[in-house]
This record gives structure tokens, C-alpha cells and sequence, in this order.
């Protein structure tokens, strides 16, 4: 059981995209949204997704966003997941600004930056301080997964479009595209929500990503004025998972962990 793609959660929730524009936040700063994770049949862990509101990087305000993932008592006997990511996204949600991910996976231990230079159109992707090639990024929106699951809710999402734009973790950059033909109420134990039925187009990504043909991958927003990710489910190459929306908290950030 490998549970590394636990931390795939908030990739999957960013496939989407719409031309480059100002968009309006429809999230609240103090957001938070928590989950529940099962593998197969097992209750393996949490994950949440924070707004924290609009901070100063490097001159420019940006909104910052973070993921957690963490598996309970149980999954940590075996593969024990640690893992939290901040994101500093330009304030009109189009451009990523800078990226971090301190990643606790079993053995496996990351302390990951990915520096953005809009100027000459780079990402430069490192690892304990380690640098990478920068990688070439086009002008068009271009964010890492956590920032575009804020930036596609901004939209918003309208039945029958499909979205595209690129997405990127530093080591490369691949355009996505994720088409909005269904709906349909689904409950969950944040409550029930009438929502988008979403099967994501990944094109380039490989990996946990290569779907066998009978397999797919579902994604669920709520079809509402705040476009929650209410759920994932799906099967891919290392097995079947689910992520569903427990709670949404409105809170002062400062008082988070």
C-alpha cells in the first residue's frame, strides 16, 4: 500500500483553468476546509486546505494558501505521512509567487522551494537547498497544485466549458484541462451538496497518474457561489482512494497550528 499518493489529493483538485484575468477570491480569508482520507476500505488520515489572506512577497501582495496531509495511528504504523504545503499566489490568482513543501513520507524527506521569475519566464524547483535547471513557464496562468484549486473556484466553473491552463511543481510544466459536463447531489459528512461531477484530462502526467482502461478518477465541487472540492475518488495504478469534505471553519488564522 503506498500511500505517498495521499499527497496527490491536492493535484487532482487543481486541474482546471480559464484565460488569464483578474478574478474576484470567492474563499474567505480563515478559511478552512478538513477531510477525511481512506485507502480501499481503511481510514488512513486528514488533510485541510487553509486561506490565510493576502501577506507581502518580495513587494507584491499575494494571497497564502496551505495543504496538510497527515495519516492517523493506524497508517502510521506502516508508512507514517507528515506533509505541509504553503503557497504565495499573486493577488489576482493567476501566477504563482513562491512555493515551499516540507514532505514526510515514510523514509522519505523532502524540504522542497520552487522560486518563481515571472520577469524572464522561469521556475526553479530545489531541494535542501539544492537547485535544479530553471524550467520555462508560458505567461498564461501558471500555478502549483494547491494555488490552483483557489484560483479554478474564482472562476467560476459554468456546465459544458472546459478549463485549461498549466500547472506546474518545479520540474515541469504541463498544460491540464478538466471539462465541466455533469452534476449531480452527493452527501458527504460536511453535508450535501449539489456539485460538478468532474473527470479530469492529465495528459502528460505520468506515474500514479496512468490510469489502466478500466479505471478512472472522479472530482466533485460543490455547483454553488463557493465551489467547495468537496470529493475525490478514484483508482489508479497504486490503488484505490477517497477524499471527503468533513468541515468547513471560519477562523482567525493566527490562531491555526
Amino acid at each position: 500500500m503506498k500511500l505517498r499518493t495521499l499527497l496527490l489529493f491536492p493535484i487532482f483538485l487543481c486541474l482546471a483553468g480559464h484565460s488569464a484575468r483578474a478574478l474576484e477570491p470567492n474563499f474567505e480569508v480563515g478559511e478552512e476546509l478538513k477531510y477525511d482520507l481512506k485507502w480501499s476500505v481503511f481510514h488512513v488520515g486528514y488533510a485541510r486546505l487553509q486561506a490565510h489572506g493576502l501577506e507581502e512577497y518580495k513587494g507584491e501582495p499575494a494571497w497564502h494558501f496551505s495543504f496538510h496531509v497527515r495519516t492517523n495511528s493506524f497508517a502510521d504504523a506502516f508508512f507514517k505521512v507528515r506533509t505541509r504545503i504553503d503557497t504565495w499566489v499573486s493577488e489576482d490568482l493567476t501566477r504563482t509567487l513562491y512555493y515551499t513543501e516540507n514532505k514526510r513520507e515514510g523514509k522519505t524527506r523532502r524540504e522542497i522551494e520552487i522560486e518563481f521569475d515571472w520577469e524572464n519566464s522561469e521556475a526553479t524547483y530545489s531541494n535542501y537547498g539544492k537547485k535544479r535547471e530553471p524550467i520555462p513557464i508560458p505567461m498564461g496562468p501558471v500555478l502549483d497544485p494547491v494555488g490552483s484549486v483557489y484560483y479554478f473556484r474564482s472562476i467560476p466553473p459554468v456546465k459544458g466549458e472546459t478549463y485549461s491552463f498549466t500547472v506546474t511543481d518545479g520540474k515541469k510544466a504541463v498544460g491540464v484541462s478538466l471539462p465541466i459536463n455533469n452534476s449531480e447531489k452527493i452527501k458527504v459528512k460536511a453535508g450535501r451538496f449539489q456539485s460538478f461531477k468532474i473527470q479530469p484530462e492529465t495528459g502528460e502526467l505520468g506515474g500514479v497518474f496512468e490510469k489502466s482502461s478500466d479505471s478512472e478518477v472522479n472530482l466533485w465541487f460543490s455547483a454553488d457561489d463557493h465551489i467547495y472540492p468537496v470529493q475525490i475518488e478514484g483508482e489508479v495504478t497504486v490503488g484505490s482512494f477517497w477524499a471527503k469534505l468533513t468541515e468547513v471553519k471560519i477562523q482567525n488564522p493566527e490562531d491555526w497550528d
